[in-house]
């Protein structure tokens, strides 16, 4: 059986001649001529195989199909304009996948706050982890931006320089190695506490090797090894305590902090992100890039 489709325009046009009672003026409010309202009826006519006005009777009256036909073409445009609102106030929300370092998960929450309020409309999931793994989802495509640690991109911002201090507090004795924590999966933070600890012959032992940050900094809270965070990280935990001074010598350089966008990243989201980023970092201690 031939597929027999109705164009909505079609329906809206008769339900105009309807409501206006006449082609005339169905032509006015339509902003067309009355020709083109005659050629619109004539194809509503030509696929439902039926007249829909009684042309020889005046006023203009529906037939028993027209009558039919007009009582479904109210239903289908206001089911059109229903889907076309609500297809519309979900693309009038921006959306966008953030992926932020482990290091700076205790922001997260003063940026969903900030977002909320500043970009009502904008949404945004977000995943936390090691810089580089979420640099590799950045490059894939998989998260349209990332603050990341350490880690540059071939498209990025760098925001400044996260200063870091040496925290811990465990007894060494005399010739023995210092227990360090570190993480690992290609960690910017953990090369620099090594190169650090080279740089100024501080002997040291692995004492924990965890793929998760958080398990790094439960073991210096434990008492079980020393290891490098931003410098005011007592004030968010105070169960983390500053080493002594001395213990490690000077504390490693200040490591880069990277907003890295996607290749494909669409402009709007780059604001949305900067917004965020600028949100997650408040308070930190940061040194000009």
């Amino acid at each position: 059986m031939l597929q027999r489709d109705i164009e909505v325009k079609l329906l809206r046009t008769l339900l105009a001649v309807v409501n206006e009672d006449g082609f005339s003026r169905a032509a006015q409010s339509l902003h067309v001529t009355q020709p083109t309202v005659s050629q619109q009826i004539q194809r509503l006519e030509s696929i439902i195989q039926a007249p829909l006005f009684q042309r020889t009777k005046r006023p203009l009256l529906l037939t028993p199909a027209g009558r039919e036909l007009v009582a479904h073409a109210r239903r289908v445009i206001l089911l059109n304009n229903e889907v076309l609102n609500k297809v519309s106030a979900i693309r009038s929300q921006e959306s966008f996948s953030m992926g932020c370092s482990i290091h700076f998960a205790d922001g997260l929450r003063t940026m969903l706050t900030q977002l909320a309020l500043e970009r009502p409309h904008v949404r945004c999931s977000t995943v936390t982890g090691v810089s580089a793994a979420l640099a590799d989802q950045v490059a894939a495509g998989e998260l349209e931006a990332a603050l990341l640690l350490g880690t540059e991109t071939p498209r990025c911002d760098m925001l400044g320089r996260l200063r870091l201090g040496w925290f811990g507090h465990v007894p060494v004795g005399p010739g023995e190695r210092v227990p360090i924590a570190l993480t690992g999966d290609r960690s910017a933070l953990s090369i620099r506490i090594v190169e650090t600890l080279a740089e100024h012959g501080i002997a040291w032992r692995s004492a924990v090797w965890s793929s998760d940050p958080l398990a790094v900094r439960a073991a210096v809270q434990a008492g079980l090894a020393y290891t490098a965070l931003d410098e005011t990280a007592h004030d968010t935990h105070p169960e983390l305590r500053p080493a002594p001074p001395g213990a490690l010598g000077p504390a490693p350089a200040p490591l880069p902090v990277y907003l890295a966008f996607s290749p494909t990243v669409h402009p709007s989201v780059v604001d949305a992100a900067r917004a965020a980023a600028r949100a997650v970092l408040e308070g930190a201690p940061l040194s000009p890039p």
